[in-house]
């Protein structure tokens, strides 16, 4: 529960005038918020994948936006892109799992993210019951997938550990077998040889997971050979339009997406437009208004992610280089997949994360179609570009809309499944509250307990 504090705190903003800038509140361009999502999530960007000259033109493109709507750029000299250089590890052949004379492969029979180059050892099926039994071992735990069981296993010493898919990779099955084995280095922003060694962890598919009962004892070997490393580039894309308080920067509002997708899979394009041209576009559009109005109090700061899907590349090197100094930062919200309604409420946005800060309610209080996340055990707050900001003491959320559409990381993610008339509806009821954040000495803080 809140203190007493936190909720006198809370009433006094929900009780606080909002109705006098009503009728000044500007009015959002439906047809931009739709031409911007319709040229990010067109044939021509190919699904904006991480690195790629597809992501690269997508990021010249929402700079052009940024600079049109008179936002000046943020980045170095002014500039509006921030160059993110990253060390891409490769695979020299795609893994293998070979066992009693079969041989299991990548995006056929198995799957492995991050794999250790080399684990082999004998193979045991095994149960919590007897964890020990793994040491030394490539174990198979046939049991719906659990972190927690696969991590008792390597604690007592397994190698790796097969389990079986769960439906959310199987879903992505192809696209997860297209990736890298893990362990990006994002340059100017980690310290090489800081993570953990890799963990072989084996997803297998159900016919795959009867074979290797027929197996135990055999000689089991996981190889994930690297070959040699790619560089990379992504861009964060940065403007800021400066408030008119002697102290406005020092107080500033950052507004974020990310304009990256997964790009081509298996020769399909993945447009992205739910995830996350919705949210770029709500960016440019609030960039737009700001841009045409008279300037705010507070600054305000914009930032588009680049190579959020493949880890969060683009925020993790803006938080070592940001366009203002962290500590100056009053709030972020990050706009993440807002054009698909949630059919439990179609009228409205969550908040993830919405107990950890008095944010979310003063928002609402000022008009935002807002409300709390509604699948908290899906733990959206950590898994957007806004955690690591939050993990820095910002106050940083996620708005979205509805979180698990069936377009998710599908072909079918176009502009034809976004919901328009929705988008400028709820981007709508956003512009006047941003407006009163912007224009108020209000500063959200975390809840007691609640800061990550």
């Amino acid at each position: 529960m809140k203190s007493l504090l936190s909720l006198v705190a809370a009433l006094a903003v929900a009780v606080a005038p909002a109705a006098s800038s009503v009728a000044a509140t500007p009015k959002v361009c439906a047809e931009c918020v739709r031409a911007n999502m319709a040229h990010l999530a067109s044939a021509e960007m190919r699904g904006r994948s991480c690195g790629t000259a597809d992501e690269n033109a997508a990021a010249r493109f929402v700079a052009d936006q940024l600079k049109a709507a008179r936002a000046r750029g943020a980045g170095e000299g002014g500039a509006y892109l921030q160059p993110v250089e990253f060390r891409l590890p490769t695979y020299a052949a795609p893994p293998t799992l070979e066992v009693g004379g079969q041989r299991m492969v990548q995006g056929g029979e198995i799957l492995t993210l991050e794999p250790a180059p080399l684990a082999e050892g004998p193979l045991v099926v095994v149960g919590l019951a007897d964890p020990a039994a793994a040491a030394g071992r490539v174990a198979v735990y046939d049991a719906p997938y659990d972190p927690k069981a696969v991590d008792t296993f390597f604690r007592a010493g397994a190698v790796a550990v097969i389990v079986p898919a769960p439906e959310s990779v199987v879903k992505l099955w192809v696209q997860l077998a297209e990736r890298g084995p893990g362990g990006v280095e994002v340059m100017g922003a980690e310290t090489p040889g800081a993570r953990p060694p890799p963990r072989t962890v084996v997803f297998a598919r159900p016919e795959t997971m009867v074979a290797l009962h027929g197996l135990e004892g055999q000689a089991a070997r996981v190889a994930a050979p690297r070959g040699a490393p790619g560089v990379r580039t992504t861009y964060n894309v940065l403007g800021v339009i400066h408030g008119t308080a002697p102290d406005a920067d020092t107080q500033a509002v950052l507004l974020t997406a990310h304009y990256d997708h997964v790009g081509v899979r298996g020769g399909v394009v993945y447009p992205g437009a739910n995830d996350d041209a919705s949210g770029t576009a709500a960016v440019l559009e609030f960039a737009r208004i700001l841009g045409a109005g008279k300037a705010p109090k507070r600054t305000v700061q914009f930032a588009l992610f680049g190579c959020e899907e493949e880890g969060g590349h683009g925020a993790k090197y803006f938080l070592a280089h940001p366009s203002t100094p962290l500590t100056d930062l009053v709030a972020n919200l990050e706009f993440e997949m807002i054009g698909v309604p949630d059919p439990a409420d179609r009228k409205a946005l969550m908040l993830t994360g919405w107990e950890r800060s008095t944010l979310g309610p003063a928002l609402k209080a000022h008009g935002a179609s807002i409300h709390p996340d509604a699948y908290p055990q899906e733990n959206f707050f950590q898994r957007s570009d806004n955690y690591q900001l939050a993990r820095k003491g910002v106050v940083a959320q996620t708005i979205s809309a509805w979180p698990i559409p069936p377009t998710y990381h599908q072909p079918s993610d176009d502009l034809a499944h976004v919901d328009l008339p929705f988008m400028a509806e709820v981007v709508q009821s956003l512009v006047g509250p941003i407006g009163w954040l912007l224009n108020s000495d209000f500063r959200p803080e975390w809840n007691p307990g609640m800061k990550p």
